[in-house]
């Protein structure tokens, strides 16, 4: 399996759960296939550029914060020594 380049876009993932958007909507508003939508939303394929989230947040309503807070709570991050 591969590997995660990123965090997951949990809050967004959560965002399209809640509003009953299917990955294949997002697809068809950023013309890309379904299965790299789910790919970028789970930190395995590219990132969303900036265009991608305007566009998400323009026509699906995401949080535009949402692209840029991480996933995992501060009080979780684990300083590496």
């Amino acid at each position: 399996m591969d590997k995660r380049n990123r965090q997951p876009y949990n809050k967004i993932k959560a965002y399209l759960v809640e509003k009953n958007i299917k990955h294949r909507d997002v697809a068809k508003l950023l013309s890309i296939q379904p299965n790299t939508v789910s790919k970028k939303l789970n930190g395995f394929g590219g990132d969303f550029s900036l265009e991608d989230a305007w566009q998400m947040h323009n026509e699906l309503g995401v949080p535009i914060a949402y692209f840029f807070e991480p996933s995992v709570p501060k009080k979780e991050h684990r300083m590496i020594s």
